[in-house]
């Protein structure tokens, strides 16, 4: 439906650009723009019915500064001089965090009378303090600049003020360019829900893509000549007195800024593990979703698992790949150094394992990929789900997860207890019940005694970990069928020696899992559930 300016805004997912502690803060959304569909942005007919001023047009050349050591970048802290024209203008931002928001960083600015920066009276008192220390201001020095022409365009949508910066230039060290073309919607005021209704209809014209990685991000990978490595999921502290609405928001953006962080890692063409953490990431919010079903309607749900799963299977095939190779091949061609028939099996390996990250590449540049992400997002972050959730949202998290975890543990037990009659299916069952309850046990462990719930979280691994090789068993005759249809230059003989040694070893591993797999479950068993 075409974007109109004027009209009301929905009550959830308003903001102001302050957050609850009172600090100023930036919400903004970027997004990559192609490279050859920058001047068509600018002309675009939405951008003069939503306008709401003239369009302004600058260049910015900023330098970011930090120890040699990187002590702010280990911070999450970023500290720029920004020249405008004559002016000089300073910058402290602070990474997002889960309790402030998807899109909202803490930012400090204030104008400063040369290319140096002052360090006193800036940030908050955690901000100051790291400024202070003597390691920083004595070794302070720039480490690279960003160079480029902004053109602003005010809009306004609906209630929203919103502020299009369309950048384009580089980010440049010493020795190396990174080419920026992106286009950045800053929420001035109203709802970030309207951010993203923007975000969609200028991706429809267009063609976007989220840019999951700040130009201060990027530029230390630039600096440094390598990708950021890939990133686990964050330690996730709710407060006690938390709400169910807001613990849910806060999972959420947990897991998005976890999927986001690998993302930008994927994207730099990082390690492969950063896919596997995008999975993670995907599998946590789907967890999460199970988690808290009892207070989102079932509709509502699914069509966000849904959306999830698409996004999940994209990414399948790869990871398959890269286990395969590094639980099973790379194990046997170690043993078996001088088998002709594995390194020659090894070679197709590697070719389907870049094909699949390849099409990893292409997904993220998909159209397709970037709609659903925007629409999982504004779910999360503007306040969708509230919707779906009613007035159960309001009552105290702790109450809520004492009975979730309490369900998730009862359906473990029920399955697991009858272990020695369980069949293949039931034990691939019984491990994605003890995935969910461990995510789930995760999300909620700080509101209960931190040594009760690493127990039982450390107890619940060890079940994964037995029944993980079951998995691997379904997914090791899968890439040997794709390793025949691709029709390598092998052999058969020798694609069959290579199929027999790996599916032999693969066996093996799963019948030692599964003789210790009862001695986990007593011991799982034994645990007290950490939230009674």
């Amino acid at each position: 439906m075409p974007l109109r300016g004027g009209g009301g805004v929905p009550k959830d997912g308003q903001v102001q650009a302050m957050t609850d502690t009172g600090h100023p803060t930036e919400i903004e959304l970027k997004l990559r723009i192609p490279p050859d569909a920058v001047e068509r942005l600018k002309r675009l007919r939405l951008l003069k019915r939503l306008g709401a001023g003239k369009p302004q047009r600058v260049r910015l050349v900023s330098t970011y500064f930090d120890t040699p050591d990187f002590r702010l970048m280990r911070n999450q802290v970023a500290l720029r001089v920004r020249k405008i024209g004559e002016e000089r203008v300073q910058t402290v931002k602070c990474a997002a965090e889960a309790k402030t928001g998807l899109l909202a960083r803490r930012e400090w600015e204030k104008p400063v009378v040369d290319d140096r920066p002052q360090l006193d009276d800036v940030g908050d008192r955690k901000v100051r303090k790291l400024l202070a220390r003597d390691k920083v201001r004595r070794y302070l020095m720039p480490l690279f600049t960003t160079d480029f022409e902004r053109s602003t365009f005010p809009l306004r949508l609906r209630d929203s003020a919103i502020e299009l910066a369309v950048d384009v230039g580089e980010i440049k060290t010493d020795t190396r360019r990174m080419a920026v073309c992106e286009a950045e919607l800053e929420l001035k005021s109203g709802s970030v829900g309207d951010v993203y209704a923007l975000a969609r209809e200028l991706h429809q014209s267009i063609g976007l893509t989220i840019e999951p990685a700040t130009k201060a991000e990027r530029g230390y990978a630039l600096l440094a000549d390598v990708p950021s490595p890939p990133q686990k999921a964050a330690l996730l502290k709710l407060p006690r007195s938390v709400t169910l609405g807001e613990a849910f928001a806060r999972i959420g953006r947990t897991c998005l800024m976890h999927w986001r962080a690998n993302e930008a890692v994927v994207r730099a063409g990082g390690p492969e593990e950063a896919v596997h953490q995008m999975r993670v990431a995907i599998r946590r919010l789907r967890s999460a979703l199970t988690a808290f079903r009892a207070m989102l309607a079932d509709e509502e749900r699914r069509r966000i698992a849904a959306e999830l799963r698409w996004i999940a299977r994209q990414c399948g095939e790869a990871r398959e790949w890269d286990v395969f190779e590094s639980e099973f091949l790379a194990p046997l061609r170690e043993r078996l150094a001088d088998d002709p028939a594995l390194a020659r099996f090894a070679e197709a390996v590697a070719t389907a394992r870049r094909a699949a990250h390849d099409r990893i590449a292409k997904t993220l540049t998909d159209p397709a990929y970037t709609d659903r992400l925007l629409r999982l997002e504004v779910w999360w972050e503007g306040g969708g789900w509230t919707n779906a959730a009613g007035i159960q949202r309001d009552e105290p998290a702790s109450d809520f997860a004492r009975r979730a975890l309490q369900r998730l543990h009862r359906r473990l037990r029920r399955l697991g207890d009858r272990l020695d009659a369980l069949t293949e299916a039931d034990l691939h069952e019984l491990r994605l019940r003890a995935k969910k309850l461990r995510y789930a046990a995760e999300f909620f462990a700080s509101l209960y005694p931190a040594k009760a719930a690493r127990s039982y979280i450390a107890a619940l691994a060890q079940i994964q970990d037995r029944l993980g090789s079951l998995n691997d068993g379904v997914m090791v005759p899968r890439r040997l069928a794709a390793i025949e249809r691709g029709r390598p230059a092998i052999d058969r003989e020798v694609l069959a020696r290579a199929s027999g040694i790996i599916t032999g070893w693969t066996s093996a591993q799963i019948k030692a899992d599964l003789e210790k797999l009862p001695e986990a479950w007593t011991a799982f068993a034994d645990v007290r559930p950490f939230w009674k």
